[in-house]
């Protein structure tokens, strides 16, 4: 003991090491100071969210329409951001933490499949077309019971390019995506389509591109059977799409009830559909509706009719009625019809019915292929003019209720990828259904945010940019200054 007293009052009593432990206590100090700043600082963001966007694109930035939402939320959020081991994307976690710090009601947190798998069955219902993998979002509301679950494909838009032959990245709708699925988990109730099914209609799969663009709009979609007892619910339009084997008695009848209950109809009827289906023709002619045999193609000579040298991708014209006129105010009028039905339109129409023309072909002709010829090119005898290839009509019942049709000759442009984000056929679906349901759908403001970075030039330098180039100059300008009048010392 009295060895180490000695020891440590020699210790004390040397010069150097009472300069040099002044040096490592400051030293420890200052990195202590150090991470105590960086700790609060990062308890800072993730509560306030104080982190400024200098990305070319301001990707994280909330804009006025996310901050409203947030201030009007009345239920709690769960955002659960599911990160693979290779890590997330920082862009979409950086946007998270600002809608978590942004309002009391969201909570955020980090989760991997391998620690909680979990996350696979308790979401299973609300997959959806989007499955619980690694590197999704689960938002959920647990108040409705209700959640939706957003991957890459619901943020990132593709345009086609020529000249590689691949799909480029465009924009990026990470704030609209996340707001929208937001809103959608907290409404109290969700307007719901309703696809009738057993009669050969298009499959599940072939319609996913269709179902995706709905489900995307916060539109609910239920498939309904009913020669299995399902029942049809007025206030939900029902979709046929494409029937190839015909409607029962009975199932006419539950469809006619339906619509005498106000229920209204979302029809698609290709060229190549069967039209010996005697009940469903049935079901068409109560609205006035009757069907041409064979595909409608443009004629050669008028080519605003039609898509390139394709006279069987028609261009139609977008009649002004009720139902487009908000699609002819934006100018969201361009379309394309693969290989189309065209429709009558009737000189008298039936009792209690009104019939408008919604799209409208440039010249064309009729090829119904009776003659046994496979070729599309007009022969005698073809019916040719302007036809109909989408109706709209409006029946009223003795009981005072009305019901509304809406029917087309093709869903081609609803069901691919490319004609989706080439011409205005989400915004035609969006609008129809809209009409019919009577509800606008969840379809925020929010402009997506460009995935190209521009090139630099006078006119798209920020302030942001400024900074980050002159701070540098001004910190060598300084030094410059303090050791030029010292360089002879």
């Amino acid at each position: 003991m009295e060895r180490m007293k000695a020891w440590l009052k020699a210790v004390k009593n040397n010069r150097k090491f009472r300069c040099g432990g002044f040096s490592a206590a400051l030293t420890a100090a200052v990195v202590a100071c150090v991470l105590l700043v960086g700790a609060l600082a990062d308890a800072l963001e993730q509560r306030f969210a104080l982190q400024v966007d200098c990305s070319f694109n301001g990707a994280t930035t909330q804009s006025a329409v996310t901050a409203a939402a947030l201030e009007q939320l009345d239920k709690d959020v769960r955002l659960y951001a599911v990160v693979p081991a290779s890590g997330g994307d920082a862009t979409l976690l950086s946007l998270l933490n600002r809608y978590a710090a942004a309002s009391p009601r969201v909570q955020l947190s980090q989760e991997s499949l391998i620690k909680n798998p979990v996350l696979q069955t308790q979401f299973a219902d609300a997959a959806g077309e989007n499955q619980v993998t690694d590197d999704c979002l689960i938002v959920s509301c647990p108040a409705t019971g209700r959640a939706r679950i957003l991957t890459a494909d619901d943020y990132v838009l593709y345009s086609y390019n020529t000249e590689t032959g691949y799909f480029d990245e465009i924009s990026y709708s990470y704030e609209k995506s996340v707001t929208e699925a937001i809103l959608y988990v907290t409404e109290d109730e969700v307007p719901q389509i309703q696809i009738l099914t057993g009669h050969g209609e298009k499959t599940e799969s072939e319609i996913q591109a269709l179902e995706d663009t709905l489900v995307s709009a916060n539109y609910a979609v239920k498939r309904v059977n009913l020669a299995s007892g399902d029942a049809l619910q007025p206030d939900s339009p029902l979709m046929i799409l494409t029937p190839k084997y015909d409607l029962t008695e009975r199932e006419l009848d539950e469809i006619m009830a339906f619509a005498q209950s106000g229920g209204d109809f979302f029809v698609v009827s290709q060229y190549s559909d069967p039209l010996n289906l005697d009940n469903f023709q049935a079901f068409l002619r109560a609205w006035g509706v009757e069907s041409y045999p064979g595909m409608v193609i443009a004629k050669a000579e008028d080519t605003a009719g039609y898509y390139a040298d394709s006279p069987v991708i028609l261009m139609p014209y977008m009649q002004e009625c009720d139902a487009t006129r908000t699609l002819l105010t934006q100018g969201e009028d361009i379309l394309l019809l693969t290989a189309a039905r065209a429709f009558k339109l009737p000189q008298t129409e039936p009792d209690g019915v009104m019939l408008t023309p919604v799209l409208m072909t440039g010249e064309a002709y009729i090829r119904n292929y009776e003659d046994g010829l496979t070729v599309s090119s007009q022969q005698p005898g073809d019916e040719e003019g302007r036809f109909a290839v989408a109706l709209w009509s409006d029946k009223m019942f003795e009981n005072g209720e009305t019901s509304h049709l809406f029917i087309m000759g093709d869903m081609t442009m609803f069901l691919n990828y490319w004609m989706q984000s080439s011409t205005s056929s989400t915004a035609f679906l969006l609008q129809m259904v809209q009409s019919l349901q009577g509800r606008e759908p969840v379809n925020l403001d929010i402009v997506p945010v460009t995935a190209q970075r521009q090139g630099l030039s006078l006119g798209n330098i920020t302030p942001a940019v400024i900074v980050a180039v002159m701070l540098p100059l001004l910190v060598l300008l300084g030094a410059l200054l303090v050791l030029l009048p010292r360089k002879n010392l």
